[in-house]
């Protein structure tokens, strides 16, 4: 069995995308920012350290032509900022700063201004930056160092700003989703709201329309076919209620006349007698089932649920002794609930007369407090139900295929969860411990 994969839902996929998307965005948006920023500022840079090395190596030229010496030359150069001056005269370097060494100086750059008279370029000193300015000037070779670390430090912050507000773009774009996801959910959840009224039983359950043309029109096709349903229903419901009706009354002459017949039975001849064993037990399962679906049509349009406080212990107790069977086969005890005693005994009833008929006898029955709920188990001695099987069992007219004892209509379970749906409660078979069909009921402490 390959194992289930965790699906996120339409709200998170919404919000994922609104996230995902407003990421993209916000880093095409920083990458270009910072791309445009980074080429702004360094060229700016550039330019005014090559303006400033070229008008102080004219300086430094015009004094080297007047005669000055190499240091007196270095001193015209203004000191602004925290540049460093050097000047290369017959081989000899003097310079103006320690902060770069003559032999730190690219020799590219050096080569590059011998033959065209002037180069620029980039270098790291002991991991800081620098930007050479190298000009030939009369009798020598001039360089003026300029440092970048406050213009990395300035780029380094735009891309750390630039980085924070991408990820306050994702965190906002989710946010965004996830609210237009929420907003765009709400009419479906009232739609799955409705549908789980009507899977309740509530078949007048209904949902507002709202006024987008797309998710209005899906409530309206879902109000009609509520409507087509509940009416679907109803017409069955009465059309068995009117064929039970009329069948109940010759059905009755029947029953009397198969019941006079079976009391006389003895004063008949042998083949007769055998004959009225038969007549009565057919038409005695005749009228139960007329009774069962009599019944089953009445349930959605019953009388409203009593409310009354039950007494779970005692009430099975009662079922048992009718049954003769023995009150030993219950175990375990529940609170008082308030439920309708008269549902709840047809539900327990069906279930003990399930087992005794068609699950190989009775086990036990036992009962547990789970949360606010009753749980009642009736466990049979039957071969169990096949898991194929489970869901079906209670259909009407559906008989397990490994049923026990007697042939019977198959209304039996279905009453018993038309019953239970109807106090708010539930019914369901698996295996039981001991083997056998396990039927539980859960019912709740209060009726809903």
């Amino acid at each position: 069995m390959a194992p289930a994969r965790m699906t996120l839902g339409l709200r998170a996929r919404v919000a994922l995308a609104f996230g995902v998307l407003s990421l993209v965005v916000s880093v095409v948006v920083a990458g270009a920012t910072y791309a445009f920023a980074r080429y702004y500022l360094v060229s700016q840079r550039e330019a005014s350290s090559l303006t400033r090395a070229l008008v102080d190596g004219r300086a430094v030229e015009a004094a080297l032509t007047s005669g000055a010496k190499p240091g007196t030359a270095l001193e015209t150069v203004p000191t602004v900022g925290s540049s460093q001056a050097l000047l290369n005269v017959d081989g000899t370097w003097f310079s103006r700063g320690v902060a770069v060494s003559p032999e730190d100086l690219p020799g590219s750059v050096l080569g590059l201004a011998a033959t065209s008279g002037g180069s620029w370029q980039r270098f790291d000193v002991g991991g800081a930056p620098y930007l050479a300015v190298v000009l030939t000037v009369a009798d020598g070779t001039y360089a003026e160092v300029f440092p970048l670390r406050d213009l990395d430090s300035t780029l380094t912050a735009i891309g750390w700003l630039l980085i924070v507000a991408g990820l306050a773009a994702l965190i906002i774009g989710a946010a965004v989703g996830a609210l237009a996801a929420q907003r765009l959910l709400r009419p479906l959840r009232a739609l799955a709201a409705g549908a789980q009224l009507i899977a309740r039983g509530d078949l007048s359950a209904r949902v507002a329309v709202v006024p987008d043309p797309d998710l209005g029109s899906i409530a309206v096709a879902f109000n009609e076919m509520a409507d087509a349903v509940q009416s679907r229903i109803a017409r069955e419901s009465r059309f068995a209620a009117n064929v039970s009706h009329e069948l109940r009354s010759p059905l009755t002459s029947v029953v009397g006349t198969a019941e006079l017949l079976h009391r006389r039975r003895d004063a008949l001849p042998q083949r007769e007698a055998r004959l009225v064993v038969a007549l009565h037990a057919q038409v005695g399962r005749m009228s139960q089932t007329l009774l069962d679906l009599l019944e089953l049509s009445r349930i959605g349009n019953d009388a409203p649920v009593q409310a009354d406080a039950v007494d779970l212990a005692a009430l099975i107790r009662e079922l048992l002794t009718e049954r003769n069977l023995p009150v030993e086969l219950l175990s375990g005890s529940a609170p008082l609930v308030r439920s309708d005693a008269r549902r709840v005994e047809r539900i327990i009833g069906n279930l003990l007369d399930n087992a005794v008929r068609h699950g190989g006898g009775l086990r036990q029955v036992t009962l547990a407090l789970l949360d606010e709920e009753v749980l009642v188990y009736v466990d049979d001695a039957g071969p169990g139900v096949p898991e194929a099987e489970r869901a079906a069992i209670f259909e009407p007219f559906h008989r397990g295929q490994l049923a026990a004892g007697p042939s019977g209509a198959g209304l039996g379970l279905a009453l018993v969860r038309e019953q239970a749906t109807a106090l708010g409660g539930s019914v369901a078979v698996t295996t039981s411990p001991q083997g056998g069909a396990r039927f539980t009921v859960r019912l709740p402490r209060e009726l809903p």
